[in-house]
């Protein structure tokens, strides 16, 4: 899954992203699993990957939500005007729920994303809604 920020002033970002109890059609969860669960927070962080970063004290491991490592978020560099997070989770997830939340202690946000998903990391295809590329805006 990849989710491409907007910046708004000056982006980071931080994830909770949460399965469906529908993703035992893909994966059995095991018996301490619940599909209700961030998923993200269980993630290393080499799962996380980005197109930049301002450095390493905001690099994209650090978007997970109400964490304080780092800077406080990832932040991608200011020349960078395609920014994008990626997010392995190493095998095909139904997710449910996505929430962003702004770098820890600053006014950095992401005001709108779009999310696009791939199983080979290679073919991205974006995610509709109502037959639209749906961009997500941060309420």
């Amino acid at each position: 899954m990849q989710a491409a920020p907007r910046a708004g002033c000056g982006a980071a970002l931080l994830l909770w992203i949460v399965s469906s109890c529908l993703c035992r059609a893909w994966t059995a969860p095991s018996t301490s699993q619940k599909c209700d669960e961030p998923l993200v927070s269980g993630l290393p962080h080499v799962a996380f990957s980005s197109s930049s970063s301002i450095s390493g004290s905001y690099s994209p491991g650090y978007a997970k939500i109400n964490k304080r490592g780092g800077a406080g978020g990832w932040s991608p560099s200011d020349s960078d005007h395609y920014q994008w997070l990626q997010v392995d989770f190493g095998n095909r997830k139904q997710i449910s729920a996505i929430a962003t939340q702004g770098r820890y202690s600053s006014s950095d946000w992401v005001t709108q994303y779009r999310m696009l998903y791939s199983d080979t990391g290679r073919n991205w295809k974006p995610y509709h809604q109502d037959g639209n590329i749906w961009a997500f805006p941060k309420h």
